[in-house]
């Protein structure tokens, strides 16, 4: 049980570990990003090409979020961004769930227009349909996932931080 025990650790030696990590981090996304960028131009916009990459920036911001709320880190950031920012942390978040709900609307709504319609009324009517429909059904998911994924995680970085705070006290 030795391997579970914190050890005394510079705390120099680690900030600038934890900026390598923070490097390193970047360094692999910016790679994702370039394949994705290649892929598309090389094979088209098909999402099979780029699946993996997919996984990596979801699995990535997955697991800092879940990390960050674990360990009471989430509030903290929540409580710096509100207080430097015009607009808090959740409104962003409902915002970015709309906006996301747009471009894909518009996304589809063009993809539409341009691959399945024969006239220019059709192209018209294929896009404000497709479009309509995708903001319909987009926005309140995403928002909603938006919402509740930022209100569990900032619960659970809350009572993390509870946690912590009790066991300082005794």
């Amino acid at each position: 049980m030795n391997l579970l025990k914190n050890k005394i650790q510079d705390e120099r030696v680690v900030h600038e570990q934890n900026k390598i990590y923070r490097e390193i981090y970047l360094l692999i996304f910016a790679i994702c990003f370039v394949s994705v960028i290649s892929k598309f131009f090389n094979y088209g916009f098909e999402m099979e090409h780029v699946a993996t990459e997919m996984v990596i920036f979801l699995a990535a911001g997955i697991y800092y979020s879940v990390r960050a709320s674990q360990k009471g880190l989430f509030s903290a950031e929540v409580e710096m961004h509100d207080s430097k920012s015009k607009w808090s942390y959740q409104t962003k978040t409902i915002v970015i769930g709309i906006a996301t709900g747009i471009v894909l609307g518009l996304f589809f709504g063009i993809n539409s227009a341009v691959n399945y319609a024969e006239t220019p009324l059709e192209r018209i009517y294929y896009f404000f349909l497709t479009f309509a429909t995708s903001m319909m059904f987009y926005i309140p998911i995403l928002v909603l996932v938006l919402v509740i994924s930022y209100t569990a995680a900032k619960h659970r970085s809350n009572k993390a931080v509870d946690e912590q705070l009790e066991d300082d006290e005794s």
